[in-house]
């Protein structure tokens, strides 16, 4: 009998700490499985030559964690975190010349805390939240007709976001990896064909 009173008790303290233990974890846990998304698309899906293409690349939150982004997020390069935009030609006469675009950020020494570069230079990003830009495609690569993909790759890193990482807790986590999206076909027809009229039944 008092064998079998010393396992309950055993038994319930052991209970409790693992309750116990269960919660201080939870409490400096860090949200493994976030559904960050990205997605880039163009105004249009069919162009005729020398139209300009705008094209909209987002970034979306949809799990159920804030996540912490730098406030840079357009153009990424050189410590700048933000978009990476790149076009591949499916068919069609390639461009002459190859294309590419940099970015640059200067290196200094930064004294602020963790906690003020957090404040400063970065956003919450609720779930639900999205961040994102619009612009007119600038580079070479689209300069015949033929058929082409664009993609984005986010890139979260910047200079100071290995400082801020230790402040992610259940609720909120910083982004560290990068998200790709999936190509987004357009095309792209010959000046003369694109400004023939459509022709009317009977005409």
């Amino acid at each position: 009998m008092i064998q079998t009173r010393h396992f309950a008790l055993a038994l319930t303290i052991a209970l409790v700490l693992a309750t116990w233990s269960a919660s201080q974890d939870a409490k400096t846990a860090v949200p493994r499985e976030l559904q960050v998304k990205v997605e880039i698309t163009t105004d249009k899906k069919d162009y005729r030559e020398g139209e300009p293409i705008k094209f909209r690349a987002v970034l979306a939150n949809e799990g159920g964690y804030a996540i912490y982004l730098a406030k840079t997020w357009d153009h990424a390069g050189g410590g700048i975190a933000g978009f990476f935009i790149s076009v591949k030609q499916l068919n069609g006469k390639p461009a002459k010349l190859s294309c590419g675009g940099t970015a640059d950020r200067g290196v200094f020494t930064d004294s602020r805390t963790p906690e003020q570069i957090l404040r400063e230079d970065f956003v919450r990003l609720p779930p639900g939240g999205l961040v994102g830009f619009e612009e007119q495609y600038l580079e070479c690569a689209v300069e015949h007709a033929g058929t082409y993909q664009i993609a984005a790759m986010y890139s979260p890193n910047d200079l100071n976001t290995h400082k801020i990482v230790p402040l992610s807790d259940e609720r909120n986590s910083v982004l560290t990896e990068r998200i790709y999206s999936k190509p987004f076909t357009f095309r792209v027809h010959p000046a003369t064909e694109a400004t023939k009229p459509s022709r009317t039944p009977g005409s």
